[in-house]
């Protein structure tokens, strides 16, 4: 008679042997990829256990609910010890273990001193496969989310921040902000927060990052018997849609204000776009010219600013607070063209060159800046050695390439204002 094929046994994770380049080893145990970075003489030891997905984790109905498990598993103890022993445990090694979710990925980080690091990481583990989610602290976290979301009807810039990022993203999947909505949070209870995190434990959307004076064997070796138990599941990232912003936009909220609070977006270019850098070191430029116009030379506000943030949709723009809104975003709108129609001089582009590296360095001056640069590059960027490369790609920047990152990406100012919106033309910007 005939005989069946017996069917192929599953597939399992194949662990990826150390592989040491300069100061980081890198390997993957258990489908868990970890990067060590091996810091000679540092006093402290920092680990990060990201959580690929971010926006792709939840739905409207289910926004917050990522912000609200990852606190409360941080804070709230473990299976083995409660929220009051966790917190006398951290603070007899003098360590500190914390969390939080944001739109791209979420962190569980850790620091402890050097000698501390093997239990730190144990219990860094234990937050989150065992946590306690004590019914108490998921009242007290979730009255501090919901005390956030409050605060920012409330507070002016915090108001209009929510509502720029409301009309940049608009119907995007960034819209569902990690933070969530008082509706949401409000209704999120144990079996909500229990489900999120199961749905999190597979050590294919994870990566563990640590940095210090470790043994990196030794880290492997701990990380292979902590996420044994795992399975590697098959989280796969998909990519995010394009912003889909077509033309500039005004909108406005009325408010009795003394003045008017003004914010200017505009989509910028990828972390795979050549564009990127060039656009970090134009919008800090950019920043210190509006500065100097709008503040120092014509005291139209005091605070006027330019920036460029690089989630993985990155955006550039504008934020003033004014008085005068229509003659102060005018200043503002026409130092942009000068970047635009203009060739930076070679003496201005080289000082926002050493202002954006200072920035970059002091981000990178403890272990924990270190681990979440690491962290960032490898999700965002696609490759932890871009760490290493930024520094000489801002270097190199060039005045024509700061102008065809303006001519190209700049406009499409997606503007928001709090106060008097009648005081604004939207023609300011549909004519740049």
């Amino acid at each position: 008679c005939a005989h069946q094929a017996a069917s192929p046994a599953p597939a399992t994770a194949v662990d990826r042997p150390p592989v040491v380049d300069g100061d980081v080893v890198s390997a993957t145990v258990a489908g868990l990829p970890i990067l060590i970075k091996r810091v000679p003489s540092a006093e402290f030891v920092a680990a990060q256990l990201v959580i690929r997905g971010g926006v792709r984790n939840w739905t409207p109905a289910t926004a917050g609910v990522e912000q609200l498990a990852v606190a409360v598993a941080t804070r709230g103890g473990t299976e083995a010890l409660d929220k009051d022993a966790f917190s006398r445990r951290l603070a007899a090694l003098g360590a500190s273990i914390g969390g939080g979710s944001g739109e791209d990925y979420a962190t569980l980080a850790a620091k402890s001193p050097q000698a501390a690091f093997p239990e730190i990481f144990g219990l860094l583990v234990d937050c989150f496969l065992r946590p306690a989610l004590p019914a108490s602290e998921i009242e007290v976290q979730r009255q501090a989310q919901l005390a956030r979301l409050r605060r920012e009807k409330d507070i002016p810039d915090a108001r209009l921040q929510v509502m720029a990022h409301e009309a940049l993203f608009q119907g995007h999947p960034f819209a569902m902000r990690a933070v969530g909505t008082l509706d949401n949070v409000g209704k999120l209870d144990l079996a909500a927060l229990r489900a999120h995190l199961a749905g999190l434990r597979q050590t294919s959307r994870l990566l563990l990052v640590v940095v210090g004076d470790v043994d990196a064997a030794a880290v492997i070796e701990a990380a292979r018997k902590a996420f044994a138990g795992v399975p590697r599941g098959d989280y796969q990232e998909r990519p995010l849609p394009p912003l889909a912003v077509s033309a500039a936009r005004l909108t406005g909220e009325a408010r009795p204000l003394p003045t008017s609070y003004i914010q200017s977006a505009f989509p910028g270019p990828s972390w795979r776009d050549p564009d990127l850098v060039p656009a970090m070191v134009a919008m800090s430029l950019l920043g210190q010219r509006e500065w100097d116009e709008v503040r120092t030379k014509r005291n139209l506000s005091y605070a006027p600013s330019a920036w460029f943030r690089s989630p993985s949709m990155p955006f550039g723009g504008l934020y003033v607070t004014a008085v005068d809104p229509a003659t102060t975003m005018k200043v503002m709108l026409d130092e942009a063209r000068r970047l635009r129609d203009q060739l930076v001089p070679d003496a201005e582009l080289g000082a926002a060159k050493s202002v954006y590296l200072t920035r970059l360095l002091m981000a990178s001056e403890s272990t924990d800046g270190q681990a979440a640069l690491l962290a960032r590059m490898q999700v965002l960027a696609g490759d932890w050695r871009r760490v290493r490369t930024l520094p000489d790609e801002v270097r190199a920047v060039a005045p024509a390439q700061v102008q065809a990152f303006a001519r190209k990406w700049m406009g499409r100012w997606q503007t928001v204002i709090l106060g008097d919106p009648a005081r604004l033309d939207p023609a300011l910007f549909t004519a740049f």
